[in-house]
C-alpha cells in the first residue's frame, strides 16, 4: 500500500497543470487577479531604435574644438647649412572656421540641443532644435538638426510632430545617408 506523502506529492503533482492553466485561463476562473498587463516590449523595442539613431546621428554632429588645431605641436628637423627662421607658421586649413565667432556660436547652439537629448530632456532638446533651425536656415548642419528634430519629439511623446519632422528630412534631402532611418522611426511612430 502506498504511503499517505506519496498520495499527496501524486495528487499535487498531478492537479498543478491544471492550476496553472485555470490561473491563466480568464474563463475557467472567472475572478479578476489584479494584474496590470503594460505593453513593455514595444516600448523598449522602440527605445532601443531611438538610441541607435541618435548614436548614429552624432556622427554627422558638428565636432568644434579650436584647441584641436591650435595646440598641435609641429616639429621640423633642419638639414645642416639651411636657412632657418625665426617665425612660427601658422597652416590654413581650407574651411576652417574655428575662428569664427558666428560659427563657434552655430555650433555651440547644435551642441547644446544634442546635450540634451542626450541627458533625456526631449521636450527641451526639441525647442532647442527648433530654435536652432530657426535661427540658422542655411546651416550645413541642418539636415542633422532636421532628423534629430523629428527624433526629439517622438522621443517626448509627440509622435505626429516627430513624424512630420522625420518625414520632412526625408523630403528634403533623400540622398542623406540617415534617409532609411528616418523612414523607419517615422513609421514605428504611427
Amino acid at each position: 500500500m502506498m504511503k499517505p506523502t506519496i498520495i499527496i506529492l501524486l495528487a499535487l503533482t498531478w492537479a498543478l497543470p491544471f492550476a496553472a492553466v485555470a490561473a491563466d485561463n480568464p474563463k475557467i476562473t472567472d475572478k479578476p487577479t489584479g494584474v496590470v498587463v503594460q505593453k513593455v516590449e514595444s516600448d523598449s523595442t522602440l527605445k532601443r531604435m531611438f538610441d541607435e539613431v541618435w548614436a548614429k546621428l552624432r556622427g554627422y554632429g558638428p565636432k568644434l574644438s579650436t584647441s584641436d588645431a591650435r595646440t598641435s605641436v609641429t616639429a621640423v628637423a633642419g638639414v645642416r647649412g639651411a636657412e632657418s627662421t625665426n617665425s612660427q607658421i601658422k597652416p590654413y586649413w581650407k574651411g576652417d572656421r574655428t575662428d569664427d565667432p558666428a560659427y563657434v556660436q552655430e555650433v555651440n547652439a547644435y551642441n547644446a540641443a544634442q546635450t540634451l537629448a542626450d541627458n533625456g530632456a526631449a521636450d527641451k532638446a526639441a525647442a532647442a532644435f527648433e530654435e536652432f533651425l530657426k535661427t540658422y536656415p542655411k546651416s550645413v548642419f541642418k539636415p542633422s538638426a532636421q532628423f534629430a528634430l523629428g527624433l526629439a519629439y517622438g522621443a517626448a511623446g509627440q509622435a505626429a510632430k516627430g513624424k512630420a519632422a522625420l518625414d520632412g528630412f526625408v523630403r528634403d534631402y533623400p540622398t542623406h545617408p540617415l534617409v532609411a532611418d528616418a523612414k523607419r522611426v517615422s513609421e514605428a511612430l504611427k
